[in-house]
């Protein structure tokens, strides 16, 4: 994997004496869609906040007499015009006073002629003074205070449509392979698509993502993806063994949502090159059929029959038919071992042809040496995936891309405990490996280790290899559940355990931040900062977790 900025999962506990406000989804009616409370510019001297409304029933609705209110500090009301008609799938944005909204906890009504209120919004604050806005995802749409979303404004416009549900049923995947059987160098192109789009609603609304997982001999990948607008998707995967692709039967699965479709594929050379074992025969093989500058081939040979005292004669050619190496070769337990260094000093790139006579017997094999694939950066490091469960070993593979060293340092952090708990030491000073890896003659590293099997070890990993030739960074992911793991990619996220609470409830806030500013010390790093107001303005007070690390301010306790 590329070098990752660390993510972190907080969690924290809240004694909250606070109702939650709770908007139902407003399919059969008008509804409020956006809300801009703090525009740029002096909302004192201009006429610029501004609501949207939205018609998302079938008839148009005639909103004359109807009203629009700020209700909590400023409580100023406009009153829509005698004659406003909103057609069906229709938007319309209004202005009124200067400070009409405030910009912190506000929430705003629509009122039918009557003063039946049609809509609410659940509580707002924009400190932020530009073009961003509240606006609910998705048009129409909209079950709880979490259904809202803090984004640059789309005045007069679209949201977004919600098309469908993740609890849709009958969604169908498709996939396929380009081809059924791939050679070394080639590119595997996995194509497929999906009946419908499919959105997920918690833990925080998102399109659903296509997950491809790929597995063949030594060798795990997963792929995820969006489908494209026409519901098509299209992967492709490298097959180059210095990328850990060997020769073999690749199974490919792909996921979405609760579909499931499977392909496979085989990689190997154009021509058969080793030979098996048969009474009266000689065979030779190597262990791999394509190798880097930098590599050894290793060599093993058969004979149905063995000569006491009499050796093996191998002939090693390049591809311009040169001789690079002869000599021979005496069975060890009526087997023939050797290897063959591909030279990195101006080295001759093409199939090679190991040559062997052996009494009155003879046989041949090809490997191909070919050109090494170097990122432009000076070391890479991988993980064989991105999420594990508790007691799964982790392989990491990796390489240095410009400068040649013996060792490499390695350090393994967990950065966050995810199953925050009382601890019988009254601290958990975190899992933590440091160790070194060796270079092979092509630049390659390995390094394997196992998560413990305790519920203290579920959080995020931060992998680090270095010397003075550079640095690389990998995070892994040890959750309950790695099967069932999509990352997040929005920057910052806050999920509450529930929509409403009774005074006196427990409130579980959790999220996830994208790009952590740490240092590479454990549990290291600035502190989130949660603000969670009363319907007054005051502060509520945050009591964290007994046992977590804590950080105070303003009354918040912060566990991190």
């Amino acid at each position: 994997m590329m070098n990752r900025s660390l993510p972190l999962i907080f969690s924290l506990f809240l004694l909250a004496g606070l109702i939650a406000p709770v908007c139902a989804q407003t399919a059969d009616h008008v509804i409020i869609n956006e809300v801009d409370t703090n525009p740029p510019g002096d909302d004192s001297t201009s006429i610029a906040e501004w609501i949207e409304l939205y018609n998302p029933t079938d008839s148009d609705v005639d909103l004359g007499g109807w009203k629009i209110a700020s209700t909590t500090v400023l409580k100023k009301t406009m009153t829509i015009p005698s004659g406003t008609v909103i057609k069906s799938g229709q938007f319309l944005t209004y202005s009124y006073q200067s400070l009409w909204f405030t910009d912190s906890n506000e929430s705003v009504e629509l009122r039918d002629k009557n003063g039946t209120v049609i809509d609410k919004t659940p509580m707002l604050t924009d400190t932020r003074n530009d073009f961003t806005s509240w606006q609910r995802i998705y048009d129409g749409y909209g079950l709880d205070s979490s259904d809202w979303k803090f984004v640059k404004s789309t005045a007069g416009s679209s949201n977004g449509k919600l098309t469908s549900t993740q609890e849709s049923k009958g969604v169908i995947v498709t996939v396929s392979s380009e081809k059924d059987s791939y050679l070394f160098g080639e590119t595997a192109t996995i194509r497929g698509s999906v009946s419908e789009q499919i959105f997920a609603v918690k833990p925080y609304f998102q399109p659903q993502q296509i997950t491809i997982t790929i597995t063949g001999p030594n060798f795990d990948k997963v792929i995820t993806m969006y489908p494209d607008l026409n519901l098509n998707y299209k992967a492709t995967l490298s097959l180059q063994q210095v990328l850990g692709v060997y020769e073999g039967t690749y199974n490919v699965n792909v996921t979405y949502a609760d579909a499931y479709a499977s392909t496979y594929f085989s990689v190997g050379r154009e021509s058969a090159a080793q030979i098996t074992k048969t009474e009266g025969s000689l065979s030779l093989l190597t262990d791999n059929s394509q190798y880097i500058p930098g590599q050894s081939v290793t060599i093993t040979g058969h004979a149905s029959k063995i000569i006491p005292y009499e050796g093996m004669r191998l002939i090693v050619r390049d591809s311009n038919d040169k001789v690079v190496s002869t000599g021979n070769l005496y069975p060890t337990d009526g087997e023939f071992k050797s290897t063959f260094y591909v030279s990195t000093v101006n080295p001759v790139y093409g199939t090679y042809e190991l040559y062997a006579e052996y009494s009155d017997k003879s046989t041949s094999v090809n490997f191909d040496v070919v050109k090494d694939i170097k990122e432009d950066v000076p070391i890479s490091i991988w993980t064989d995936k991105v999420a594990y469960g508790l007691g799964d070993q982790v392989k990491i593979t990796g390489r240095l891309n410009q400068q040649w060293v013996s060792t490499l340092d390695l350090e393994i952090i967990q950065t966050k405990q995810t199953s925050i708990g009382s601890s019988s030491s009254g601290s958990d000073s975190g899992f933590k490996i440091s160790d070194g890896v060796r270079i092979a003659g092509d630049g390659s590293f390995a390094y394997n280790f196992t998560i413990p099997d305790n519920k203290l070890r579920l959080g995020d990993y931060r992998i680090t290899v270095s010397k003075n030739v550079g640095t690389a960074n990998s995070v892994i992911h040890v959750v309950s559940n790695p099967e069932s793991f999509v990352g997040s990619g929005s920057p910052l996220t806050v999920n509450t355990d529930k929509e409403v609470y009774e005074s006196g409830d427990k409130m579980v806030i959790s999220g996830f931040i994208k790009d952590l500013f740490t240092t590479s010390s454990y549990k290291s790093g600035l502190p989130v900062k949660i603000s969670i107001s009363h319907e007054d303005g005051t502060p509520l007070k945050i009591t964290a977790l007994s046992g977590a690390q804590t950080k105070y301010s303003n009354d918040v306790a912060i566990a991190y």
